[in-house]
């Protein structure tokens, strides 16, 4: 039966056969750059296996077929996926330290206004600092905050009880809950210093000062982002360091061993079912994996 290739994927399959690549199944090919797109795995991926030819061209390496491009993607896919299931860890982690420092402060705080004789319900500002410049020079606000926390009280997505103490209708729990993790880290900065002492203690294994935090938490929004958005990362490399590697090095540093050793036995289990058919591949899996 004669394959229906539109002229779209007629050129690429041109284009990738003077460049030196073999694709066995013409159909295959289709099929996957239409499913997860020409560029998603051709010009993401093909870096890695591509040399210069003796005209000094850049060309695919010697019988490099689409389909070893296309698994490479896939393993890039899975590696991915498992990390940032990893990384949702560490979110629940940093949020139940964060829910409980914000607790055990309100309870500080009613106590101390009750021994004043006041009897004024808490706000906002009781926890928060007005803002927080990060080293990177951005400024986090209070008054930002705000309005993302009324969008989370007008737009709940559970109906827990308890929506009282500290914001009229709705507890900590909830709250920090309902934020994604971009906003539970800037409301985790804007926290006075004495409670944020206490998220890192109950989450990190040493003595972790807030500078570092910021940049343990940019390396984790940089990765998730770039997961989210399909870049590669595998061979990718931020501050000198491939991603996989600097990720789990965050990790490691977390009291709750979870996430560090989840991420260690799924990479070795997706390495190990790829080098079954790629075990030329091998070293350098070894050198920009975990």
């Amino acid at each position: 039966m004669k394959i229906d290739l539109d002229e779209i994927t007629k050129i690429r399959l041109n284009f990738c056969r003077d460049m030196g690549l073999k694709i066995k199944d013409e159909q295959f090919f289709h099929n996957k750059v239409q499913a997860y797109g020409y560029r998603e795995i051709i010009h993401q991926y093909s870096s890695h296996f591509m040399h210069k030819d003796d005209e000094q061209t850049e060309k695919f390496k010697p019988n490099t077929t689409f389909e070893e491009l296309y698994d490479f993607y896939q393993l890039d896919q899975r590696l991915k996926n498992e990390t940032m299931i990893d990384l949702q860890l560490f979110e629940q982690s940093f949020k139940a330290a964060l829910v409980d420092a914000v607790d055990t402060e309100a309870a500080n705080l009613r106590m101390a206004k009750a021994k004043s004789g006041k009897d004024d319900q808490l706000k906002l500002d009781d926890f928060l600092k007005e803002k927080y410049q990060l080293q990177t020079g951005r400024v986090i606000r209070r008054g930002d905050l705000r309005s993302r926390i009324r969008r989370i009280k007008k737009n709940y997505l559970e109906p827990f009880a308890g929506y009282n103490e500290i914001y009229s209708e709705i507890t900590p729990w909830v709250l920090i809950k309902e934020m994604s993790f971009g906003v539970a880290c800037n409301y985790f900065f804007l926290l006075h210093h004495h409670v944020q002492k206490e998220v890192l203690k109950a989450l990190f294994k040493d003595e972790t000062p807030v500078v570092k935090f910021e940049k343990i938490v940019e390396i984790i929004r940089d990765f998730r982002n770039r997961a989210a958005h399909n870049y590669r990362l595998i061979g990718i490399k931020h501050d000198d360091v491939y991603y996989y590697q600097l990720v789990y090095q965050q990790l490691l540093l977390l009291k709750n061993d979870e996430p560090s050793a989840r991420m260690k036995m799924s990479f070795d289990q997706i390495k190990k079912n790829y080098l079954i058919n790629y075990s030329k591949e091998k070293q350098y899996l070894k050198e920009v994996l975990i």
